[in-house]
């Protein structure tokens, strides 16, 4: 199956601000010192951590956290690295995502299992860093095709 991106619903953008008010108040209650201070990913990424020392097993509560920190996550890549959000289908099914460069590098990631594969591995400390490799690896496509574009025969 080819690939397919699609626009959100409006209840999916309901859904994806629903979550990010989630991941406020998930860091308010995991990261004390970040408590009404602007989000941050670094204030995410200490959240996550002190969650994740909890040692949480309830699969309703672990998904609804793998949820808002991936949502979260999605939307710094929105608002700062220039993707949008989108359903997108392919042979293993239909996610959120975000994506950009369409039809010149295609960059595509979904939150929400970005972050999952994380907590499978219990790692720490990934959000800040992976926005600023996923931002650079934009930037890069992008400045190709501009330069690809510009050049002259």
């Amino acid at each position: 199956m080819k690939q397919q991106i699609a626009p959100l619903s409006e209840s999916e953008r309901r859904w994806i601000t629903k979550q990010r008010e989630q991941a406020s108040r998930f860091v308010d209650a995991y990261s004390s010192t970040d408590s009404g201070q602007p989000f941050t990913l670094d204030a995410l990424d200490r959240a996550f951590e002190a969650w994740l020392a909890t040692n949480e097993t309830d699969s309703r509560l672990v998904n609804g956290v793998i949820n808002c920190v991936g949502i979260a996550f999605g939307q710094f890549l929105v608002d700062s690295a220039g993707l949008s959000w989108v359903i997108a289908t392919d042979q293993h099914g239909t996610d959120l995502a975000v994506h950009g460069l369409p039809g010149k590098g295609d960059v595509l990631v979904y939150p929400a299992n970005f972050v999952a594969k994380r907590w499978e591995r219990r790692e720490k400390n990934f959000l800040g860093k992976s926005f600023r490799q996923i931002a650079l690896q934009v930037d890069a496509v992008g400045l190709a095709n501009t330069a690809k574009g510009s050049a002259k025969p």
